[in-house]
């Protein structure tokens, strides 16, 4: 009997041990072919997930991307707001919340309805300086209706810094998106600053509409605009010990001159007078003119309307009234607008343009670092010939 029980227990366990090994083959394969499936379907949101033929990972990147670059709509980008949560900054009301700067986009609707993107962008970052960005973003979209949907996605991407000594810093970031095919509101949490990120983009300009040339017919056949515009220079922050300069009203004169039927030279000269306060009291009246030259890239939503962003560079001059301060700088420039062409000689324009001026011995002393950080709304009109 004893010799029954073990021959019975040894045959036992042989069979464990076979179906234990057959599970975990199948457990194995099944896991292999899981991990596989996703690494592969990952995979096809990157850029190569466009390319036409298969030529390898880095070659298919590479074809993807032009794909994207060759094809995708054209659009802007423009920052929104930035989000200081109380629980990491108790400085909050000393950062700068409006990301005003302009950027571009170009955009494709893939097979499987999800979005994807290339973008570069300069906005005013945390500290009133510039921050340029640039990336590919891809983001899977499911409808709230026949014309909305949401979305969530990531970047990579790459953004330069101030604070970071200019150094290239990644960007792999999660995105989440509203809206819809033509206009888009995102918003990406960065945890090394522990901020939200509001941005938006408007895309309209198709692959075919932006490879017809610029007919005698079209409103913006003419290529040389001259142009006039009230302005409202926005002024934030001023010194890091809180010496404040006034928004003011002011003017802004203007050329611009389309080199190619998208690219256009802009130059602009603005003019605006503004108090400083120091201490909360009146502290003295300057003049302030700048003097820019940038080069814009102009989308188009239909025959008589578009929008461009630009970058360039500006020269400013700080000059105080009835008295002999005077400081200048050189800065960049950062150009979001638009221009509506009623008629062939016409023109109503809008924008917003920014630049990062720098005045010393302004301030009073121990605090010499004077960043007004102008931000240029204006409205006008001009004449094209």
């Amino acid at each position: 009997m004893a010799i029954i029980n073990l021959s019975f227990s040894f045959l036992m366990s042989a069979v464990i041990r076979k179906h234990a090994l057959a599970a975990s083959l199948v457990l194995s394969v099944w896991a292999n072919q899981t991990c596989a499936g996703f690494w592969e379907d990952a995979a096809a949101t990157l850029p190569g997930g466009l390319a036409p033929t298969n030529a390898g990972f880095w070659s298919s990147q590479v074809d993807g991307f032009k794909e994207l670059f060759n094809k995708g709509r054209d659009g802007v980008a423009f920052g929104i707001w930035t989000e200081h949560p109380s629980f990491d900054y108790d400085n909050r009301s000393e950062e700068n919340a409006l990301p005003f700067g302009a950027g571009l986009v170009r955009t494709m609707i893939d097979e499987k309805g999800n979005e994807r993107m290339l973008f570069g962008i300069v906005f005013s970052d945390s500290h009133y300086y510039p921050e340029p960005t640039f990336g590919y973003s891809w983001v899977a979209r499911w409808p709230v209706s026949e014309k909305y949907h949401v979305g969530a996605g990531y970047m990579l991407g790459v953004t330069f810094r101030e604070d970071y000594h200019w150094l290239p810093i990644p960007l792999p970031l999660p995105v989440v998106k509203a809206g819809t095919d033509d206009v888009g509101l995102y918003m990406t949490f960065i945890p090394f600053t522990n901020v939200f990120f509001f941005y938006g983009t408007i895309a309209t300009d198709s692959l075919e509409n932006r490879l017809l040339p610029t007919f005698e017919t079209s409103p913006f056949s003419n290529r040389f605009e001259l142009y006039g515009a009230w302005m409202w220079e926005k002024t934030d922050s001023a010194t890091e010990q809180g010496y404040m300069v006034s928004s003011d009203a002011g003017y802004m004169l203007g050329a611009r001159y389309f080199v190619a039927d998208n690219w256009a030279v802009d130059f602009n000269y603005t003019d605006s007078e503004h108090d400083t306060n120091y201490r909360g009291a009146k502290d003295r009246t300057f003049d302030h003119t700048t003097y820019s030259v940038a080069l814009q890239y102009h989308v188009n939503f239909n025959e008589a309307l578009r929008m461009h962003a630009g970058v360039g560079v500006g020269y400013g001059k700080w000059e105080q009234q009835g008295g002999d301060l005077s400081e200048d700088s050189v800065f960049p420039v950062v150009q979001l607008g638009g221009t509506w062409a009623p008629t062939d000689h016409t023109r109503l324009l809008a924008g917003i343009n920014l630049s990062f001026p720098r005045y010393h011995n302004v301030a009073p002393e121990g605090d010499v670092m004077f960043r007004p950080s102008p931000v240029h709304m204006y409205v006008g009109a001009g004449i094209a010939f």
